[in-house]
């Protein structure tokens, strides 16, 4: 679900008129950068979520329920490029993430004579992805191509290796309103589907300062400016999340992939404390409707562990850092 190039195929449209490859490249970047925190030069982030009630299914029978008293996550990206020329570049990206749960009255419903308990566990989370961009015209509109190709797993071992291709181009581009499509496709067995198509449609409302932002299936966002340097953001955000687990247990296998799909609705403020470093607070209402647990590798279908949760309340502090590193003119 963390496709970097999404963001860069929405938002490129906004420049369509701009003349050289180069200049439509910074003007990317730009507008990527200040939309999507994790694709800036460094992006820390932290999330806090409130409690909630759970109960887990193993192989589609009952298996365990109780409280996630807490769960937080902590999450940490740097991006930056390794070779650029005027219509292609290279970049790369390199995430960290520790996960931590604190599970309270957790008990067996599977009929085992087991008296409840609470467990505390925790995850580390590594990925490095190499992306290639090459930015051309179709049609005579601005067009995009993107290959990512990722390595993840933790600090045992690395786990996986996947990938994805993509293009998007633009259909209409006015004074208020842009609208693009495009494609992705997976290269990577375990993913539920082989093809994502998207759409993207940006309008600026008529006397107004909001902005509607629309990139399906990632998310919903209205925001504005709001004081001297600071932008507010309302809507809904689709994110996936996961990490590997390693079992020991006879009869299974000994690393699997738990993946979970989710939707945050809330209230996003960011605020740009200088030229370099922007602040950002997040806080609504997370609604977990996917989260399973299958063998590395395979598809997530086909999965032998899953679990609901209630919708709860979460929150989240991040800082970003976007030094310059262009060459003075001398």
């Amino acid at each position: 679900m963390k496709l970097k190039f999404l963001p860069l195929a929405v938002f490129f449209c906004a420049f369509v008129n701009a003349q050289e490859n180069e200049e439509l490249k910074e003007k990317v970047k730009e507008a990527v950068t200040d939309r999507f925190p994790t694709t800036r030069f460094l992006d820390i982030q932290y999330q806090q979520y409130l409690p909630t009630d759970f109960d887990s299914e193993l192989f589609d029978r009952a298996f365990e329920e109780g409280e996630i008293k807490n769960h937080y996550r902590l999450n940490a990206n740097t991006n930056f490029t390794i070779f650029s020329k005027p219509r292609w570049n290279i970049t790369t990206s390199l995430n960290y993430k520790y996960e931590a749960f604190e599970l309270n009255d957790v008990e067996n419903v599977a009929g085992d004579a087991i008296a409840p308990y609470n467990k505390n566990v925790d995850f580390h989370y590594l990925s490095a992805t190499l992306s290639f961009s090459y930015f051309a015209r179709l049609f005579n509109k601005p067009f995009i191509y993107n290959a990512s190709f990722t390595a993840d797993g933790s600090e045992k071992d690395v786990e996986r290796l996947k990938g994805f291709v993509g293009a998007s181009i633009i259909l209409k581009k006015t004074e208020r309103t842009m609208i693009g499509v495009g494609a992705v496709i997976f290269i990577d067995p375990a993913s539920p589907i082989p093809v994502a198509p998207t759409f993207i449609m940006e309008h600026k409302f008529k006397n107004s300062p909001w902005v509607m932002d629309l990139i399906l299936p990632q998310r919903l966002l209205f925001h504005r400016p709001l004081f001297e340097n600071g932008k507010l953001s309302l809507g809904t955000e689709l994110n996936g999340d996961g990490f590997y687990v390693y079992n020991k247990a006879p009869g299974f296998a000994d690393v699997y992939d738990y993946r979970v799909l989710e939707l945050r609705s809330g209230i996003t403020y960011e605020h740009r404390i200088n030229t370099t470093i922007i602040a950002t607070f997040k806080t609504g209402l997370s609604n977990v409707f996917n989260s399973r647990l299958s063998e590395r590798g395979e598809n997530t279908n086909d999965y032998i562990f899953s679990t609901k949760q209630d919708s709860t309340g979460y929150f989240s502090l991040g800082i970003s850092f976007m030094p310059n590193f262009k060459k003075k003119k001398e």
